[in-house]
């Protein structure tokens, strides 16, 4: 009895404070096997769980396979649970990546007529943002929206970057060059996601771009 009251009073707790981040498998191979989580192409979606949100930030830890037994729950349900309430936690956000700089230095930029249009997905505060790239839901709105297949270069963990395929002038090696060069000058060690480079379609969905 108490620990069926145990496990209904954890399940409520967990659903209000589970949600997913997005981050390389390769890299993080042993959190991974470690905690509950769901692949994607080269990616793994982890569960965590908030243990704090404030003004000052958020601190989290990934949610273990043996917490499925502890909360009486399948690991099934445990993501899913998850993957809802990130959209209610940190529901996405899209923003033009000009104007966000613009915003950031308080200026205004010069563009060519040549400049590729860029926009960031990330989430409401900016952190963990990443997880939205891989629901053809949100990228298929953004690229029917945009009337065009997109390019998705990993910024990191936090947000990926999102490019009209018809605006890319040097092919998918020079995209790679240009996140290669990002993750090994700018992007904190743990918070790089991938050197990879994604496109979506309508056809094929999200997959890594050859």
């Amino acid at each position: 009895m108490m620990k069926t009251l145990e496990q209904e009073v954890l399940k409520k707790i967990a659903k209000k404070s589970l949600f997913v981040k997005l981050v390389n498998t390769e890299r993080n191979e042993s959190l991974v096997e470690q905690s509950i989580s769901k692949e994607f192409l080269d990616l793994s979606a982890v569960v965590r769980i908030v243990l704090k949100m404030d003004k000052e930030g958020m601190a989290s830890m990934a949610l273990s396979k043996g917490a499925a037994e502890i909360l009486g729950m399948t690991e099934e349900e445990i993501y899913a649970a998850a993957l809802a309430n990130t959209l209610r936690l940190f529901p996405p956000k899209l923003m033009n990546l000009g104007r966000y700089v613009e915003m950031s230095i308080g200026g205004k930029l010069l563009f060519g007529e040549d400049e590729v249009t860029t926009y960031i997905l990330t989430n409401q505060k900016e952190v963990d943002g990443a997880i939205y790239f891989m629901s053809p839901e949100v990228v298929g709105a953004i690229a029917e929206a945009l009337e065009d297949d997109l390019y998705i270069l990993p910024s990191s963990v936090n947000e990926v970057l999102l490019v009209r395929a018809s605006e890319v002038r040097d092919g998918v090696d020079g995209l790679k060059a240009m996140v290669r060069d990002v993750n090994e000058t700018i992007v904190a060690e743990k918070e790089i996601l991938s050197y990879s480079v994604y496109h979506y379609d309508k056809e094929h969905g999200i997959t890594i771009a050859e």
